[in-house]
């Protein structure tokens, strides 16, 4: 078991009015990659500033304990969205990790890269350098796979921990007629696929965030270039125009998150400032400090400095809507350390004395992953499939739904015997590949306002083609358990498979699947672009972003691999330009 002591962070006093070669907004997913990247060459000193705070309890260990975020304790921020038009105006759900580490302290530990596809669609978008070869390298880089680290691509070297999970808790998930693939994120398999998850779990059964796999305590207390402030809200960033009328960022304003908010800091940088505070808090600094769509900041009374009308544009989430029934105690998350004192008890000692058992595991036991076209009017793939459009590296062949096979109640809804006389199991049928997007502006130029979030989901009817797809791929799923004998009970479904009835459950029933992305997306100004292809901000000088806010478009898969292929990336570029001094 880990012994916590004292993690080495300095106070914003400390930092004030110092100047570091790199400054990085953001001690996320994305923030602790790169500040320990960066701080590899002893001459280049790394400032990294985090609003939350260091959280190295026991229970932020636990897989299993600290993946609910619903908790009232765990280290998140809670806020709704905007009123959404496409599903009746109704607000949702929204939540973001408040940590060293971010949302990898609390995720749901899936650690998966989307289909080779994905990135070579980046690449004939015009993404240069952003193919499939291009981006594997980074991936194997931070991995280190205690499942599968023989086969090619995967890592063995990196400090970010993986490793397959068996699937064998619940009885369950053993009733589903499908072949599986045994291997996670293999470029060679088909993109239809059944698959145990990999995640982000150690060899000792712990949560592998990023903080403790590339900023451990003992790391940062021998680096000497490198500075952590934790408990630091950045205000805006330090841009200012030179003589020839360039713009450049010279460093960040930031305050206490809390105590004395309104006493100011500031920090210089000699070379660069990047933003690794997420889709939404990254735009959300650029509005602040003048850069984003001129009517918006004018509405706001933020002086202009530089008119970039993609900031905050293009904002997307995967669209999620579960299917719920009822099982048995045994066989469903809540039965057990709810409504089983002796099991639950059992599996405390297990883990706590090995670090095995039902805590050391994610809470997605496997999933399935295909292109949505490919299903018939049964729900089936049907035998005579070409193999060309099985081809997962094919930008055409990327897939669009995904059903997650969940031993828990996803939603914040109650039930009234829920952990005592049943317990829940879910399909969370998630649209990997939405058309629609939405858009994030300030609420106001206060930086402590949550930022108002428009998902936009459904605003393109077109996204409802694939759902009813994965809501009828589990419909069906839930039948061939129930021929089992299986005692599976209807507790949430659609009264029937219409088209009018699946959209209605849908609009009733959709759900955030915490997968904020593209709201500064990659491209070019012109197609509403923020950050070029080396990740630089159009126009601003010493500026770059590395986050889940750059990607083109939502990644069909969960986004915490690609935020630390982005952030191997990033650093990769700053070092290929920078001379120690």
């Amino acid at each position: 078991m880990r012994v916590f002591s004292h993690y080495p962070t300095k106070s914003a006093a400390e930092v004030n009015a110092n100047s570091y070669h790199h400054i990085v907004v953001g001690g996320g997913t994305a923030g602790c990659v790169l500040a320990s990247r960066l701080s590899e060459d002893p001459q280049q000193t790394v400032l990294l500033i985090e609003r939350g705070p260091v959280v190295n309890s026991w229970i932020s260990q636990v897989p299993l304990i600290s993946s609910n975020f619903q908790d009232q304790r765990a280290p998140v921020y809670k806020w709704q969205s905007a009123p959404m038009r496409g599903i009746g105006g109704k607000s949702l759900s929204l939540a973001a990790g408040k940590a060293l580490g971010g949302t990898t302290k609390v995720n749901g530990l899936i650690y998966s890269r989307s289909a080779p596809g994905e990135y070579n669609a980046w690449q004939d978008a015009g993404r240069k350098n952003w193919s499939w070869q291009d981006v594997e390298p980074f991936f194997k880089k931070s991995e280190h796979s205690l499942s599968h680290g023989q086969a090619i691509g995967r890592g063995t070297q990196g400090s970010w921990v993986n490793q397959h999970v068996q699937t064998e808790q619940f009885d369950i998930v053993q009733k589903f007629n499908i072949p599986c693939i045994s291997m996670a994120n293999d470029p060679s398999s088909p993109n239809v696929a059944c698959t145990p998850q990999d995640a982000t779990i150690d060899s000792n059964g712990h949560r592998c965030s990023t903080e403790v796999a590339f900023l451990p305590k003992t790391l940062v207390s021998n680096r000497k270039n490198l500075s952590i402030c934790t408990g630091a809200i950045v205000t805006a960033l330090d841009i200012r125009q030179g003589e020839d009328g360039h713009l450049r960022a010279v460093g960040v304003r930031f305050s206490l998150d809390s105590g004395n908010v309104d006493h100011k800091y500031t920090a210089y940088a000699i070379r660069e400032v990047i933003l690794c505070a997420g889709a939404i808090v990254s735009p959300q600094l650029l509005l602040l400090s003048g850069i984003g769509p001129r009517e918006h900041l004018e509405e706001v009374q933020i002086p202009v400095l530089k008119n970039l009308p993609g900031v905050g544009q293009r904002l997307q989430d995967h669209i999620s809507v579960p299917l719920l029934y009822k099982v048995p105690l045994k066989d469903a998350v809540e039965g057990v350390l709810l409504g089983s004192p002796l099991r639950a008890a059992t599996e405390f000692l297990k883990y706590a004395i090995f670090g095995k058992g039902l805590l050391s595991q994610q809470v997605q036991q496997a999933n399935i992953t295909l292109p949505s076209a490919l299903l018939d009017e049964h729900s089936r793939i049907p035998s005579d499939t070409p193999e060309t459009q099985l081809d997962a590296r094919d930008p055409h062949n990327i897939p669009d739904i995904e059903v997650m096979f969940l031993p828990v109640n996803p939603t914040n809804r109650t039930f009234q015997g829920l952990g005592t006389s049943f317990g829940i199991f879910s399909y969370l049928c998630t649209v990997l590949r939405p058309q629609s997007h939405g858009s994030l502006r300030l609420s106001s130029s206060n930086p402590r306002d949550r930022p108002r979030c428009d998902l936009g989901m459904f605003n393109d009817n077109v996204d409802r083609l694939p759902l009813r797809k994965a809501l009828k791929l589990a419909l069906a799923l839930a039948q061939e358990v129930r021929k089992t004998g299986y005692p599976l009970e209807d507790l949430s479904i659609p009264e029937d498979t219409t088209d009018e009835r699946l959209d209605e459950f849908s609009n009733d029933n959709v759900m955030s699947t915490f997968h904020y992305s593209s709201s500064c997306r990659m491209d070019t100004e012109k197609n509403l672009g923020v950050v070029d292809d080396e990740l630089r901000v159009h126009g601003v000088a010493g500026l770059r972003i590395a986050d889940a806010s750059i990607f083109p478009r939502v990644p069909a898969c969960h986004i915490q691999a690609p935020v630390v292929m982005v952030a191997e990336r990033c650093a990769a570029f700053i070092l290929a330009n920078t001379v120690s001094t």
